[in-house]
Order: C-alpha cells, then sequence, then structure tokens
C-alpha cells in the first residue's frame, strides 16, 4: 500500500506506459485485472458473484427459518388438539382430575384391547385460519385479487408445473361428472410477453397452451426505452387487468451506466402503473466473455431490480444463474443455443401458468 504526499493510503495500480491500460487491484480480494482505464473503485466479477450467492443464502435460510417455525406451530396446534380431543373421549374434566384422589405411581395394571368410541361431531363448527398470525397484511391482498409473483425463483416454477400436471386432469374429470357435461370456461386473459431479442423463438413453447389470448412481442436489439415507447401501441384500453411479462436490459447493460439504467427502469415503472395490469419483470441474463465490467453491472442491475420491483408491487422473475451452465449461452456468450432458448421459454411458460391459476 502506497501514501501520497498527505500520509493517505492509495489503492494498488500498475499503470503499463504506452499501453493505455492499468493493472488495478480488486477492493475484496485484492486480485489484479488489466483495465483500459483506471476508475474510482474496482471490484471483480468473482467477488461480485460470491456477494450475490451469500444474498442468495441468506434469503434461503430465511425461508428454511420461516418453514421450521411454521412447522412448531403445527405441530403445537396439533398436540393440543390430540388433548383436548382424548379429555372429551374419556369425559375428564379439570374439575374431576382436581378431586379424584391421588393415585398410587408405579403400578402394573393389566390393559385388555377396548374399542374407541366415535367422536361426537357439534352441528355448528367454526372454521377458522390458524395460520393468520403468520398471513400478510390482508388490505394488500384485497387490492391485488391475483398470486403475489414479488419473488419467483426458477425452482418455484417448476414446482408448481408439476404439482399442476399431476391436479389438472383430476380437477377437470370431477368437474365434468359434477355436471354432466364439460364446463364453460371462462373468458382468458391475455398475456403479453414483451422484450428483446432474446424472446425470438419462444413464442411456440409460451402460446402453445393458449393461442387466443397468449402472444409474444420480439423487439430485436431493444433497450429498456423502446420497450416503454411500444407499451401503449401492444396494450388495449379493453383489455381487462391483462398480464404482462417483460424481459428487458441486456442490451442496456452494454453502453448505458448503472445509474442511466435504474432511471430508464423507473420510467418504464411508471408507464406500466397506467395500464392497469399484472406486472412481472424478468432477471437480466447472464453474459459470458464481455468483459468483468458488464458481468459485475448485470450482478448489480439484478440485485437492484429485486428490491425496486417489491417497492413498486411488482412481480419478479429470478433466473439466478441457471443460465452459467454449460450448453445454454451461444458461443459469442450474449445470445441463448437452442436448449438455452427452450429453458429459458419453459421458464416464463411456467410463471404465466402460475400466475393465471
Amino acid at each position: 500500500m502506497m501514501e501520497d504526499r498527505c500520509g493517505h493510503p492509495q489503492r494498488h495500480v500498475l499503470k503499463m506506459e504506452g499501453e493505455g491500460t492499468a493493472a488495478v487491484a480488486c477492493g475484496s480480494c485484492a486480485m489484479f485485472a488489466i483495465l483500459p482505464k483506471v476508475a474510482g473503485s474496482f471490484t471483480c466479477s468473482n467477488c461480485m458473484l460470491i456477494a450475490l450467492l451469500k444474498d442468495k443464502v441468506q434469503q434461503l435460510e430465511e425461508r428454511v427459518a420461516t418453514l421450521q417455525r411454521i412447522r412448531e406451530l403445527e405441530l403445537f396446534l396439533e398436540s393440543t388438539e390430540h388433548t383436548v380431543s382424548t379429555k372429551e373421549e374419556t369425559g375428564d374434566s379439570p374439575e374431576k382430575e382436581a378431586s379424584s384422589p391421588t393415585q398410587e405411581p408405579d403400578i402394573w395394571r393389566n390393559v385388555t384391547q377396548r374399542s374407541r368410541r366415535p367422536r361426537v361431531r357439534s352441528d355448528c363448527l367454526e372454521i377458522h385460519n390458524r395460520f393468520e398470525v403468520l398471513s400478510p397484511n390482508m388490505e394488500d391482498e384485497e387490492q391485488t385479487p391475483f398470486e403475489d409473483l414479488s419473488l419467483i425463483t426458477v425452482d418455484q416454477v417448476y414446482e408448481d408445473e408439476q404439482q399442476s400436471q399431476s391436479s389438472g386432469n383430476v380437477q377437470a374429470t370431477l368437474e365434468q361428472t359434477a355436471h354432466g357435461r364439460t364446463p364453460t370456461r371462462p373468458k382468458r386473459r391475455r398475456v403479453v410477453v414483451i422484450g428483446d431479442s432474446l424472446l425470438r423463438g419462444t413464442e411456440a413453447v409460451i402460446c402453445g397452451p393458449d393461442k387466443m389470448s397468449r402472444e409474444v412481442c420480439c423487439l430485436p436489439g431493444a433497450k429498456i426505452q423502446d420497450v416503454t415507447e411500444r407499451l401503449q401501441g401492444i396494450i388495449k384500453p379493453t383489455d381487462k387487468y391483462p398480464f404482462l411479462l417483460v424481459h428487458v436490459g441486456t442490451n442496456d447493460t452494454a453502453s448505458n451506466s448503472l445509474q442511466k439504467i435504474k432511471r430508464d427502469y423507473e420510467a418504464l415503472g411508471r408507464k406500466l402503473k397506467q395500464l392497469n395490469a399484472q406486472i412481472v419483470i424478468s432477471s437480466v441474463l447472464p453474459v459470458e466473455r464481455r468483459g468483468p465490467g458488464r458481468e459485475g453491472k448485470i450482478v448489480e442491475v439484478n440485485s437492484w431490480l429485486r428490491k425496486w420491483c417489491k417497492q413498486e408491487r411488482f412481480g419478479f422473475l429470478d433466473h439466478g444463474l441457471q443460465f452459467l451452465e454449460d450448453g445454454l449461452l451461444a458461443s459469442d456468450g450474449l445470445h441463448l443455443t437452442t436448449l438455452g432458448r427452450n429453458v429459458f421459454a419453459k421458464n416464463l411458460r411456467n410463471l404465466i401458468r402460475r400466475a393465471l391459476n
């Protein structure tokens, strides 16, 4: 570590004369990287990915802790219910227990098999939600008639797909048996998926379940401002609470600064709120071999998007690091292979199924 004339420590920077580049040390791991110019602060992509993984681990730990608390409450309620029902069957009461003489402990008794008396059910049964304490604010649920999609991961989307496939046929059979005929389906909500060139080739998978009410609007080379300008002509005033899924931002990370990207997303959010639609923003997919600056910027954009969508009450689909697996990104490190396009399309399709059902 070097000191300037005033005695302040300076960052390790090794300038390479004649080439206009410099070796800059990362502020977290102190590893050097060759950059075209010396920036104000530098953090390598590995450290940014580690920070993202730590954030995801923290979120998973919070979810596990919540599930554990719910399980403890369930066990407590089940044990309490079992104790009350046992006392009702045996006819025991606190008064009887207090007045009964003290029994001698540690006495062997012969117990024969006996039939359990049926539980007497009351005609008037009060039904309530025993997990009401763990539920979110009811005022928020009344404002949004559909499921809260503030943060949806790819794993949750695929779990819902498996459940819907196993229960869909059973539900249709029950409805047909109850009415003696196939029930008439209500008018479907309009679903619009809009974004950049990464949506090219996803139409068959996304629109396959319902081609009449679903559409994919692919804008090659589009940036966030381009999507904002096209929204007014795509969403019609006659659409009744449509579902709108937006995937854009990859092209913005190539040339725009982080502050410019945030301002463009905020302008897009103001436009989306005027449409009276259910909104979900898709995270920016990672890229490879595009420089540590762009890879780190994508990580920062997704981290900010997650918090911003929660603040604006938009849904957020987090793809995570799924597309860094082998065979999903093309040789240019930017577009998707056929396999990657199919995985991407299924992620969007499963999210739409979760939102509509």
